[in-house]
């Protein structure tokens, strides 16, 4: 049925923030001048016979960058003068050689921006040391030759990959940006990382969290699987997908 229009709204309100009326028909918005927090996106498509079509989805914007302390731990009592590092994980703050010193202040500083934030080792001088903490170099390097220890790389869903894509570009974009190149000695890349070709650690990461990275259980199997699928096989990587009943047998 030809579509007159498409009208996308926000939170209840009564004028819409887009009129769509050639396609293709894509949104762009801003998230930041929004409110952390739940939101509401309503899109009301309007057809030519007059009839439409209401679709309401709920979101959650989380841009505030994180925030780690260093030097005080919860429930640690303390007496005297107390130092206590703040890191931001703020890709407008850069870093410097005082501020992220050595291989701890490196994975304190690899934080939160969005509501799925994303952590692997990446490729380089300095993450190289994390590589080597995260795995054994042998398994790393199985994983860079063949996705998962030198086995044959899995079928890649296009369809979770794109769903994948969305959450990524919402959520992880900020911190290990579009090209999946990160912020170095801020957030570590993901392109050619060979912690990223381990699907094992991959899906553990995402689970559990490492370091700064918290662990992201809450998010759906399909979710994580989606996301997971899109870093594996973007940008360099050719690592094979991953399903969700991975992430569920390893919950």
């Amino acid at each position: 049925m030809p579509i007159e229009r498409i009208e996308v709204y926000l939170d209840g309100g009564t004028e819409p923030v887009q009129v769509l009326t050639q396609p293709p028909f894509k949104v762009t918005y801003d998230t930041r001048s929004l409110s952390d927090g739940e939101h509401l996106l309503r899109v009301v498509t309007h057809y030519t016979n007059g009839t439409k079509e209401v679709k309401e989805v709920p979101f959650k914007v989380a841009n505030t960058p994180g925030v780690l302390l260093q030097g005080l731990e919860e429930g640690k009592e303390v007496s005297g003068t107390l130092d206590v590092t703040l890191r931001v994980a703020d890709p407008d703050v850069k870093p410097t050689r005082e501020r992220f010193p050595g291989l701890g202040a490196a994975i304190a500083t690899a934080a939160i921006l969005g509501g799925v934030w994303l952590f692997f080792a990446a490729t380089g001088v300095t993450n190289k040391t994390l590589e080597e903490v995260a795995k054994p170099p042998a398994a790393a390097e199985a994983g860079a030759h063949g996705g998962d220890h030198g086995g044959a790389v899995a079928a890649v869903d296009e369809a979770l990959k794109t769903k994948g894509e969305a959450v990524y570009s919402a959520s992880c974009a900020g911190c290990h940006q579009a090209t999946g190149k990160g912020l170095p000695g801020v957030f570590p890349a993901l392109d050619g990382s060979k912690n990223v070709a381990d699907k094992a650690y991959t899906i553990n990461i995402l689970l559990k969290g490492k370091g700064g990275m918290p662990a992201f259980a809450q998010l759906s199997d399909e979710e994580l699987a989606g996301v997971a699928t899109y870093i594996k096989n973007s940008w360099s990587n050719k690592f094979g997908g991953v399903t969700p009943d991975e992430f569920k047998a390893a919950r």
